[in-house]
């Protein structure tokens, strides 16, 4: 007679380890977006008092436009506002932070212009495209490299200027060159990114093209621009990550 003992159960353990292996864990974690303060403490505060009732997030991003024009005082209380949320804090540089040589205390206090950071196996790339001659070659072929690589689940590329504008109204409120931003678009495409966000153009704004999504989140204070009908409030995003499911939903400072 034979007797197979526990060799079933050996097959189906290994198809679970085979299974877990190819699939790979499934990390949930949740982060929230805003951008485009410019100074205005007041509803910065407001919306920073709203992160705080917010459940389980595990880190903030700002694409940028912290200060008015550059100040260095301005920077200090950013940071120091900032830090009352207790959550770690991934910053883009906007135009209005660069500016004036605004781009040195960015490097004092928040460190690189441009730079990439990993978190539960997911990339995200953070690019400087403040000024007209920010988005040079050099950081071109490094963003190339970084969305080649392997081995990250999700992408998310993070920017101040979007590459075009998900609201359609101020089609030219954003990054220079079309040349670049149509390379950009294709090679958001071709490397499969899940999400493109970036601020700039005061409100709020979603889009998608090809299997990408574009937001942009950019009413943390500044001036809005966008008609309220259109997404002319005062905003941050909330991006939930649930192994092969991304959601996000719009959340405003004032209901």
């Amino acid at each position: 007679m034979l007797k197979f003992g526990r060799q079933p159960r050996r097959l189906v353990a290994g198809f679970l380890l085979s299974l877990f292996l190819l699939v790979g864990p499934s990390f949930a974690y949740s982060f929230a977006v805003f951008g485009d303060c410019q100074g205005n403490y007041a509803i910065l505060k407001d919306l920073i008092g709203k992160l705080k009732q917010e459940k389980g997030l595990d880190f903030v991003v700002s694409v940028g436009d912290v200060v008015p024009y550059g100040e260095e005082a301005n920077y200090l209380k950013y940071k120091k506002m900032m830090a009352t949320l207790d959550l770690p804090l991934y910053q883009a540089i906007g135009n209005h932070d660069a500016v004036k040589g605004g781009w040195k205390n960015f490097l004092k206090y928040f460190g690189p212009l441009y730079y990439s950071f990993e978190y539960q196996g997911d990339r995200f790339i953070v690019l400087d495209n403040s000024l007209n001659k920010s988005f040079d070659g050099a950081q071109f072929a490094w963003l190339k490299g970084q969305l080649g690589k392997e081995g990250a689940r999700h992408k998310f590329v993070i920017m101040h200027k979007p590459v075009f504008d998900p609201s359609e109204i101020y089609k030219d409120h954003v990054m220079s060159g079309r040349a670049v931003t149509e390379e950009l678009i294709g090679l958001f495409t071709k490397y499969k990114v899940d999400y493109v966000l970036a601020g700039h153009v005061h409100g709020y704004a979603k889009s998608e093209r090809d299997g990408v999504t574009y937001i942009v989140s950019a009413g943390a204070g500044g001036p809005l621009y966008l008609p309220p009908e259109f997404g002319g409030f005062y905003n941050y995003v909330r991006i939930d990550v649930d192994g092969n499911r991304i959601t996000d939903r719009v959340k405003r400072v004032y209901e």
